[in-house]
């Protein structure tokens, strides 16, 4: 939880001081794996804003921050907690905060299109809201950590740093951009697996 403040806490002296203030506005769509063979394919929805700062001609670091929800369903084998077999059909709700810091280039064809690539570090944190399983079992909801039957709490670590990497393409003061999301740590608490997030993204942005 104190990583989580942190990075909050940078996210908001970043973009909302005295004297920064944001420069791009943008949301998008991002379908991540978590790495299990079976299912874990969390639809994720984003919606931030970032500042660039520049370094030498075309070369920039963006700094950014965003809020991102997602939501994954499946059914999956299990031993654990309620016995041994198939767990009933699960739903998740997953809220977090990314930190992007990118360093971008960028060409401009003529003077209302431009192309940019982009790459750098994300720093994620991720916790869940609510949990609800269904079917032979009786449904039950977990709210916030609240006991031990949260998946996402017992397997898998919140905080995780990812390589980001995509392509950016501006006309006048919209963009169209996507890229791929490449986890860097192991997320997985519960055994030796090595669990490591991975997934495309796409979306639009406006220049403020």
């Amino acid at each position: 939880m104190k990583k989580f403040f942190t990075i909050a806490i940078l996210t908001a002296s970043l973009l909302f001081a005295g004297q920064v203030s944001a420069q791009h506005i943008h949301a998008g769509y991002s379908p991540e794996n978590c790495g299990f063979a079976r299912g874990y394919h969390i639809n994720s929805f984003f919606l931030g804003a970032d500042y660039n700062i520049p370094v030498i001609d075309n070369l920039n670091l963006s700094i950014g921050g965003q809020l991102r929800y997602g939501t994954e369903t499946s059914n999956f084998n299990y031993t654990g907690l309620v016995g041994t077999g198939i767990l009933p059909q699960h739903t998740m709700t997953l809220f977090g905060i990314d930190v992007p810091l990118l360093f971008n280039y960028t060409i401009h064809p003529s003077s209302q299109l431009g192309f940019t690539l982009f790459a750098g570090p994300k720093f994620s944190y991720t916790f869940i809201g609510k949990t609800i399983f269904e079917g032979s079992f009786e449904k039950f909801d977990d709210e916030w950590f609240s006991d031990e039957y949260t998946w996402y709490n017992i397997y898998l670590k919140p905080f995780n740093v990812s390589a980001t990497f995509g392509l950016s393409i501006g006309f006048q003061q919209f963009q169209l951009f996507g890229g791929y999301n490449y986890g860097l740590f192991n997320i997985n608490k519960y055994d030796n697996t090595s669990r490591k997030t991975s997934g495309p993204f796409v979306g639009i942005g406006l220049d403020l």
